[in-house]
């Protein structure tokens, strides 16, 4: 596979409950981890030798951050900031490159204003919780 470099990214938002159709076209750097949270299925055996620790997977967790240089007229990013001061979801789709698959999810996310004393004003956002009030997170999608 050629390489591929961030801009190919796409990130888009839209309302909760459908999958996000708006893109994101001022975001910088943006971020997909997935992680899995794992229970012990560890057991003593017959106490001959030290067990051997083992789990089983049971939750996946999904984790996107992004950021966007301040724009007082970009719509996108004041869609953002709002839905994160009132809590309520907000339905984002992060693809990494054409024809990859990544998040669609109902997201509730959290914001954080950057004010370097050199530099651009930026906005971090991150997904706090995914949401499935009205429909099931697709971690790859």
């Amino acid at each position: 596979m050629p390489k591929k470099m961030g801009y190919q990214g796409l990130l888009y938002y839209g309302t909760k409950g459908s999958t996000a159709a708006t893109q994101i076209t001022k975001r910088v750097d943006c971020s997909y981890d997935t992680d899995v949270e794992v229970g012990s299925t560890t057991s003593a055996g017959d106490g001959s030798a030290v067990p051997i620790n083992t789990g089983e997977a049971t939750a996946l967790t999904a984790k996107l951050t992004f950021n966007m240089i301040v724009d007082s007229a970009d719509t996108s990013l004041t869609a953002l900031v709002a839905a994160s001061r009132t809590g309520n979801p907000i339905a984002l789709r992060f693809i990494p490159f054409t024809g990859s698959t990544g998040l669609d999810a109902d997201c509730v996310i959290k914001v954080t204003n950057g004010a370097p004393l050199k530099g651009e004003q930026t906005w971090d956002i991150e997904v706090v919780a995914l949401s499935n009030s009205l429909r099931e997170p697709l971690l790859n999608i």
